[in-house]
């Protein structure tokens, strides 16, 4: 990502896969823009705790689009501009910023923030997420209880909060979803959604989860496919 300060009171932008991230200090408000235009996507006013650390949240903003442009292009790129346009590349980083939300909330430990906000968005009855401090920092660990209006619930551990929410997600999965099937097929359905965010927050905490290192593999990959595919035409 480029940087470039914009005055001296602490305004700056950021140009990144596909968009330009415009911070204005003085009012606490973020324009997302894309590359070589003027027309401005989305306005977002960040709140004090945001604003204490702006680019912080804009990285994380930025990873979270670049993970939507791997899935929704099947791997082929980074940029969102490129497979959407319009309304629909709006409402998707829409979707990025309230995702990436969650994860920022993750990554400083606001717990109580993230539960609260998650709990709300995805119409659960109770979040708790509570990090477990030992004497020996190996030793260290995070614990996770979603619980739905129906009283089903599943608890999961992990060492870091990737681990985590990758966790809770396939719980939800193999567990959760399971037991609100039938009666309850429509909180099912809601579930499974919530489930793919969960699985889409872990990417974005983990910090060995890079993106451009995953383009890259998958270039890779198509590379040897399409070589295979064209050597037996080679030895006829």
């Amino acid at each position: 990502m480029k940087y470039e300060e914009t005055c001296t009171k602490g305004s700056f932008s950021v140009w990144g896969s596909g968009f330009r991230f415009d911070y204005k200090a003085q009012s606490k408000l973020l324009n997302i823009i894309p590359l070589h235009e003027k027309r401005i996507l989305v306005h977002l006013q960040f709140d004090e705790h945001l604003a204490k650390t702006p680019l912080a949240y804009i990285k994380i903003l930025e990873k979270t689009n670049q993970i939507n442009a791997l899935m929704y292009s099947n791997n082929a790129t980074l940029n969102l501009a490129e497979i959407m346009e319009g309304a629909r590349v709006t409402s998707l980083i829409e979707t990025s910023v309230d995702i990436s939300r969650r994860a920022y909330d993750l990554k400083t430990m606001n717990f109580e923030r993230f539960a609260d906000h998650f709990c709300r968005d995805s119409d659960l009855k109770n979040v708790n997420v509570k990090k477990f401090i030992c004497s020996r920092q190996e030793n260290e660990f995070y614990l996770a209880r979603i619980q739905t209006h129906r009283d089903n619930s599943v608890c999961v551990r992990a060492c870091t909060l990737s681990g985590l929410t990758a966790a809770l997600s396939e719980r939800m999965m193999h567990d959760l979803i399971a037991m609100e099937l039938g009666r309850y097929n429509n909180n099912a359905r809601r579930l499974l959604h919530v489930s793919t965010k969960l699985s889409t927050i872990s990417r974005i905490v983990d910090e060995n989860f890079i993106p451009q290192h995953k383009l890259a593999q998958y270039e890779r990959l198509r590379k040897q496919m399409d070589t295979a595919a064209i050597k037996p035409y080679e030895n006829r």
